[in-house]
């Protein structure tokens, strides 16, 4: 399954998950609150970039039945202190949470204030939870200035099986790609094939004068996907070859434009494949 999204598509998802979080973040009754942490986990798990980032970021399977049987009645959750296992950490417990329906009381006690439910909740929310907010927030805006996305009305990003993610823009000067979490040959080229299609497609689009130099590049880029794709060796001649002409183009196309920030991309993800 591969999912292109929009500029609208992305920023209508930035925009559901500043609500759902939001909404949890405000609640006082422990019962709403339960309700719109359930909210806040399902807007994760269906939105495939944000559940990639949960992803990338999972260190280990806390067992948070043991986790809260043996935490003294007064003792806070000991968060850890990295930041990839602080993210996984509080997403699983909040998974915990929602799947068994457990009370405020059976977790956050600790966090309260005098005998005021809602200093509870809002405590245990901005000192536990806000922090995955905060780390998928982050994510997601620096995901949208890497790509170039932001006030890109044509920008869009692909996202497969493969785990690639790219952000293209039509508007002929952007584009971008990230590798998320690239996870065998076979997916990585799939990658490839895709990042060579564009290009090729750029390639061709584009205004260099020298002729002879495009149809070489463009029978490089050719040459190399048809191998990726029949699982064939790309021998280092050929990605030379394809090196030099390559960067050739990128002098005449212009900095910033798709085409130059596209080749330096297609190399790189060519030399970082492990061939047969």
């Amino acid at each position: 399954m591969e999912i292109v999204m929009s500029y609208e598509d992305f920023k209508i998802l930035s925009k559901n998950f500043r609500k759902a979080f939001g909404q949890m973040l405000r609640a006082t009754d422990m019962d709403e609150a339960l309700r719109l942490t359930k909210r806040f986990i399902s807007t994760i798990d269906k939105e495939p970039i944000i559940k990639d980032f949960i992803e990338k970021n999972h260190t280990r399977v806390y067992d948070f039945n043991k986790i809260i049987e043996e935490k003294n009645g007064e003792d806070k959750f000991d968060l850890p202190f990295d930041e990839n296992e602080e993210v996984s950490y509080i997403y699983q417990l909040l998974k915990h949470i929602t799947e068994n329906n457990l009370s405020y009381l059976d977790f956050a006690f600790p966090y309260r204030e005098g005998r005021q439910i809602v200093n509870m909740i809002k405590n245990f929310n901005r000192e536990v939870v806000n922090l995955l907010v905060d780390h998928i927030t982050s994510y997601l805006e620096e995901t949208a200035i890497k790509m170039g996305i932001e006030g890109k009305q044509n920008a869009k990003y692909v996202f497969n099986n493969s785990s690639v993610g790219n952000f293209l823009s039509n508007e002929g000067d952007v584009y971008g790609d990230t590798t998320l979490n690239q996870t065998n040959n076979n997916h990585e080229g799939e990658g490839i094939q895709s990042i060579a299609k564009e290009l090729i497609q750029l390639l061709k689009d584009s205004n260099i004068d020298n002729a002879e130099l495009k149809e070489d590049a463009i029978d490089h880029v050719e040459e190399i996907a048809k191998k990726v794709e029949n699982g064939e060796e790309v021998k280092p001649s050929l990605i030379r070859r394809a090196t030099t002409a390559l960067t050739n183009v990128t002098g005449l196309a212009g900095a910033g434009t798709a085409l130059a920030t596209t080749i330096p991309q297609f190399i790189e993800a060519v030399q970082a494949i492990p061939m047969p």
